[in-house]
């Protein structure tokens, strides 16, 4: 039994051991020479223990792991095509009365009484026709602009009491 241990020992020891290099046997003569390296041996056969065991049962599940950091956003895709049109559909419910369409007019009509004869002056109307929206300031001769847009001016004016 002893012998079989050892030679057993003997076949494990190369595998674990580290590769040394083969030099002179101390204590012999300064003029030995090493031979060539021998044949590698044969495998043994494999070892009693040394088998697989059988699979073991499958255990809990663990906890989920910590969130990873979010990564890039990737690339948009193609366009699909657009899809069927749908049905139409039911009719809402009628909205509340709006305001009327009113117009904003800004209107005047004026004339003079007595003649002009002070130069580079407003002329001041004094004989008022139409001024509802009060735009045409009769004191100062002024008409002031307060609704935005184009407005239109015609004016009939007689000299000397001639057209």
């Amino acid at each position: 039994m002893l012998l079989l241990q050892a030679l057993l020992f003997l076949l494990i020891l190369p595998s674990h051991a580290e590769v040394t290099t083969v030099g002179p046997p101390k204590g012999t003569c300064a003029g030995w020479m090493a031979g060539i390296p021998g044949h590698p041996g044969h495998n043994g056969t494999p070892g009693r223990d040394g088998r697989d065991g059988s699979p073991g049962e499958k255990g809990e599940k663990g906890d989920a792991g910590l969130l990873g950091p979010k990564g890039e956003t990737g690339d948009a895709g193609v366009t699909g095509a657009e899809g069927p049109r749908g049905f139409p559909g039911s009719p809402g419910r009628k909205g509340e009365p709006g305001e009327a369409a009113y117009v904003y007019r800004s209107a005047f009509s004026v004339g003079l009484e007595t003649s002009v004869t002070v130069p580079n002056v407003p002329i001041r109307f004094t004989k008022i026709f139409y001024n509802q929206q009060n735009h045409y300031d009769g004191s100062t001769g002024k008409f002031y602009c307060n609704i935005p847009g184009l407005y239109y001016f015609s004016y009939h004016i007689t000299v000397y009491m001639k057209d």
